[in-house]
Parts: structure tokens; sequence; C-alpha cells
């Protein structure tokens, strides 16, 4: 096989990997709607706790133990890694309960605002510059969210604490030594005590020994691969497709939440929701253009 040929075929490996982790995101609101009975705190301290069980064995398998010289040797980074885990905790909370409260449509919006709201957040943060497309493309955003609060008489706070919680969690993760899947390990883990302790005190249905007898708790127990699976999928796609395509085929994950919510359950698609939409979507464009025009420049030849 020549060494084009070599790389064609991984690119497509990759795209394929890139394009599962996607779907199976944005196919979510499958699983969730399925664990409606439940209170949305209680499904995340399942999602947290199979979450850690299964990393603790990967990690053992795979005898990944880099993660400890760095703590041992950098403490601090626990105190900023449970920072990470508040934010994505916040967000898989944020998110199941959307989807277990027919907000479905307002979570699909978040995620299409999460890259501009990252845009945004890097110039507060990290002190980048903004270029001009850039600039148009959050202004339009921003006015759309003025749109929704005028018209509606309120903040769509489902989606814009989906794209803060889970900006400024991706930019603290950039900060921090370590990759995927050690990072979301140690944010379980410091989140488990926690989720123990309120399990212990909810008095929900966890608490009875009736569920863990019950199927019910393999639904539950679900929430562990379902977490795990489109990670690896990712992080491994990463190392085989361009950043650009990637921001691409990110969109995939929202529009499919957003044609579950609109065509599978049914959520009311107002004019309002045409109008917000809209300019997101025309953000987004602004921003891709953007994004290719960067990556072209970048490229030598």
């Amino acid at each position: 096989m020549s060494q084009t040929a070599k790389i064609v075929t991984i690119t497509t490996q990759g795209v394929v990997t890139a394009l599962a982790a996607f779907l199976i995101w944005g196919n979510f609101p499958l699983y969730f709607k399925h664990l409606s009975a439940y209170d949305a705190v209680e499904v995340i301290v399942h999602r947290v706790v199979w979450t850690f069980v299964l990393l603790a064995v990967f990690l053992l398998v795979t005898r990944r133990t880099a993660w400890l010289g760095v703590i041992r040797h950098n403490p601090k980074w626990l105190a900023l890694t449970f920072i990470a885990a508040l934010l994505i905790g916040t967000n898989w909370l944020t998110y199941v309960w959307a989807v277990t409260h027919d907000q479905v449509l307002e979570a699909s919006l978040g995620y299409f605002i999460n890259p501009l709201m990252g845009v945004a957040l890097s110039l507060v943060f990290l002190k980048e510059k903004l270029r001009k497309l850039q600039k148009i493309a959050v202004l339009l955003a921003a006015i759309a969210v003025g749109i929704q609060v005028v018209w509606l008489g309120g903040l769509p706070w489902v989606s814009l604490l989906l794209a803060l919680s889970f900006s400024i969690y991706g930019i603290l993760q950039r900060q921090t030594p370590f990759d995927a899947i050690d990072g979301l390990f140690l944010e379980t883990a410091l989140l488990l005590p926690i989720c123990l302790l309120w399990l212990s005190q909810a008095g929900v249905a966890s608490s009875s020994l009736d569920l863990w007898l019950s199927h019910d708790i393999w639904l539950l127990m679900l929430s562990g691969p379902i977490t795990l699976i489109p990670l690896l999928l990712y992080n491994k796609s990463t190392k085989m497709v361009s950043f650009t395509l990637l921001s691409f085929m990110g969109y995939l994950t929202p529009s499919i939440v957003f044609l579950l919510a609109v065509f599978l359950y049914q959520e009311p698609f107002t004019l309002q929701n045409i109008v917000v939409f809209g300019l997101i979507w025309l953000a987004l464009l602004i921003f891709s253009v953007d994004l290719l025009n960067k990556q072209r420049k970048s490229t030598p030849g």
C-alpha cells in the first residue's frame, strides 16, 4: 500500500469514528427520555458512578498511570479539575433535566450556541482577539438571545447554561495536563463522594433495594457506557481528522437533537423559534466561513 493510500484510509477511518461519536451524542435524548420517571439528579448520580467504574477498569487494564505522577508533582491540578467536574456535572444535569421536561429544542439551541460562546469566552478568559467574521457571528448570537428575551419574556436559561458550562469546561480542560480520558476519570472520582452522599440522603428510588433487583438498574447503569464510548471514539478521531473537519462535524449533534425535538417529540417550533434559530444558524455559517479561511491561509502551498 502506498503512503498516500494509507493516509486516505486513516482519514476515512477517522471520519467514520468521529461520525459514530457525534451520532451517539446526537441521539442521547432517545436514552434519557426513558429515564423521565427518575429525578434528574438521580440520573446524573448514576451517570457519574458508572462512568467512574468503567474508567477505573479501563485505566487499570491499559495501565494508564501518568496522571498519578502529574498530581504528585503538582497537586494544584486537582483543584482545577474539581471546578471542571462541577461544570461538566452542571452541564449533564441541565441536559437531562431539559430532555425529561420536554425542553429538547432548548437543549439543541444550547449546543448550537456552544462554539460561539466558546469564541466569546476566549476573548474574556484567554485574551484572544476576535477576527472580523468572529465578531459578527458572536454579535448575531447575542441578538438572537436578546430577541428571545424580549419576545418570550425571559432568558433561554437551559440553552445558555448548557453552552456556558460546556464552554468554560473546555477552557479549563485546555489548561490542565490531562487528556480527555484521564480528565474525565478524575472528574468523576471527585464528584463520586458528593453523589454518594446525596444518594444516601435523598430518599429516591436508588435508595431502595427494589430498584437494584429490578431491570431498571440496567437502564441506569447504561449511562456509564453511553458516556464513555462516544468520548473514546471522539478522542481517537482527533488523531486522524483535522480540527476544521471535526468542528463542522460537531454541528451534527445539535442538528440531530433539533430534528428529534421537532419531528419525534413534536415540541412547538414557533415563529419566535424560527427567528432565533435562523440567526444562530447564520452566525454558525459565518463562523464556519471564518474557520475555512483561517485553515486555507495556514495551509502551505
